[in-house]
């Protein structure tokens, strides 16, 4: 369990989240049936201050997202909630769920940005969940590595958790390649990497070891609780166009520029002095990526 504080200068406020939906206040009256018949649940949480709500008591929610009809005042109510979890858990490093319910299957299952919001409201979350990602990876430095518990696990797993409920990755990629802060370069060549290096070669990412786990970053693992679906297809088409090899050797030199006079930058020159060798590998993995992608997370590895 943990309460989220916001950081100075986040562009992710209660404020924005609750401006989605108009500010709404809590429902007069709770018909909603909860999934796991909680009702009383769903009545707590609309007697609770928003900014109040404990983030775990949102399990019941979510299995509601998922399951069944909605009321729409509630909704109103909590998904902001949701969205401001969905961004705590992102810049802690957790994944976005409570025992057996979580918010990106509640959103897939429930068809919930069709449903249940405006096109104006999808935009705006969808902006919403693309300057939280960018909030994470311009605070992705140092290239850490803690085995199982490495930073850069959590958002490389988000990313991928974003590519199966909402359209237009696009909107979360292109900032981040414009590598406009040293977090984004730092983050790009943590990618990069995983398309460069065979497992136990990876120069920012240690060996995996059976008491530590770790080693290179799994660029197609989610961290969401969805078993048998995989990215939108046009996220796939997106990613097939414009991840190339060409691409990976142009953003790999442009980000060890971008770190120049940065505590990252030895590390990073690493990267590009391996470029040549590491030309073919990058083609094949490049070209099978959006294949892991769209099947159902597990089911497969690079082989290459």
């Amino acid at each position: 369990m943990f309460k989220f504080r916001q950081p100075n200068k986040s562009l992710i406020t209660w404020k924005r989240a609750r401006g989605i939906f108009n500010h709404p206040r809590p429902p007069e009256s709770v018909w909603e049936r909860q999934f796991d018949d909680s009702s009383y649940q769903l009545e707590r949480l609309a007697r609770t201050r928003y900014d109040q709500i404990d983030f775990g008591d949102l399990r019941y929610y979510y299995l509601d997202l998922a399951y069944v009809e909605l009321q729409q005042d509630l909704f109103n109510y909590l998904f902001p909630v949701c969205l401001m979890h969905w961004h705590a858990s992102l810049m802690q490093n957790q994944e976005c769920s409570h025992s057996d319910s979580e918010f990106h299957q509640g959103v897939l299952r429930g068809n919930i940005l069709e449903k249940m919001v405006t096109p104006q409201q999808r935009d705006a979350i969808s902006e919403f969940i693309r300057d939280s990602f960018l909030e994470r990876l311009d605070a992705e430095r140092g290239f850490a590595y803690e085995g199982e518990k490495t930073p850069a696990y959590g958002w490389i797993s988000r990313f991928n958790s974003v590519g199966l409920i909402m359209p237009g990755i696009d909107l979360l990629w292109e900032p981040w390649w414009t590598l406009d802060t040293p977090g984004r370069a730092v983050a790009a060549l943590q990618y990069c990497s995983g398309l460069m290096y065979l497992e136990g070669e990876n120069p920012l990412f240690g060996r995996w070891t059976p008491g530590q786990g770790g080693g290179g970053p799994c660029l197609w693992e989610n961290d969401s609780l969805i078993p048998d679906v995989g990215w939108k297809p046009e996220n796939l088409d997106f990613l097939s166009k414009t991840l190339t090899a060409e691409f990976v050797e142009d953003r790999v030199v442009k980000a060890v520029a971008r770190l120049e006079g940065e505590p990252e930058w030895q590390k990073a020159r690493r990267l590009e002095n391996d470029l040549p060798e590491s030309r073919e590998l990058v083609s094949l993995r490049v070209a099978k990526l959006p294949t892991l992608l769209a099947k159902p997370p597990g089911l497969d590895g690079w082989n290459v």
